[in-house]
């Protein structure tokens, strides 16, 4: 299944500049400071470049980004070496559409994850829940399900990053290899046979890719092992 990629919106919408505390917040006074970064000087100015000092007083002021001068007050206050940036931040700057746009996305996951999880049945559901870290060892079917459809509504983009990885065939491999012991995985460290695979999954994978030759025979181990 393709990664979705994010597409770049012109900068329209709606930003929300929040106090954090606002029952225990008073005014809060925003003009030029100090990159936090860069140590520069980030002048605080308008859409004519004259200076500009901006004091917040309520719970939640809205800017809408269409507006040159709100725009620019975005830019500015998002950065704010304290008030949003700091340890203890008194504001917190919400972009209303970049945050829509992320929740949905998040949900897209949330329904690929699941549908992928509605189609596993048998082995192919068990290989693919070793590699989620879940444990399967003389445990029913019908768990194992429940398990990874949990796994697939709790942690989405994991799930989906872990399905569509490339190397998942020999990620499978290796953990259902380590399960029937045909592979020996102490601390991190893997082995077939005697043979040192690599000091993490990893490396076993590229160990796997680079002697395919034993793919054959290997498989044969853990058919035979079940």
């Amino acid at each position: 299944m393709a990664t979705r990629r994010k597409q770049t919106r012109t900068v329209t919408g709606r930003v929300e500049i929040r106090m954090v505390n606002p029952k225990r917040t008073g005014t809060i006074t925003v003009r030029d400071y100090s990159d936090k970064n860069t140590g520069a000087l980030r002048e605080f100015k308008d859409s004519h470049g004259n200076p500009r000092v901006k004091r917040y007083t309520k719970a939640t002021t809205i800017l809408d980004l269409s507006n040159e001068d709100d725009r620019l007050e975005y830019l500015h206050t998002k950065d704010h070496p304290i008030f949003v940036l700091g340890a203890h931040p008194c504001l917190k700057v919400i972009d209303v559409v970049q945050q829509a746009e992320d929740d949905v996305e998040s949900m897209d996951l949330g329904v690929d994850a699941l549908i992928v999880a509605r189609e596993l049945r048998s082995e192919k559901m068990v290989n693919f829940a070793r590699v989620l870290g879940i444990g399967t060892h003389n445990v029913l079917e019908s768990i194992i399900k429940k398990r990874v459809y949990e796994y697939a509504q709790n942690k989405p983009k994991e799930f989906m990053a872990a399905w569509d990885n490339p190397n998942r065939m020999f990620s499978e491999i290796l953990h259902k290899g380590k399960t029937v012991g045909v592979f020996n995985a102490n601390n991190g460290v893997w082995k077939y046979r005697e043979t040192l695979m690599g000091v993490n999954i990893d490396e076993a994978i590229l160990w796997l890719k680079n002697n395919e030759d034993l793919l054959p025979n290997i498989r044969k181990e853990l058919t035979s092992a079940k």
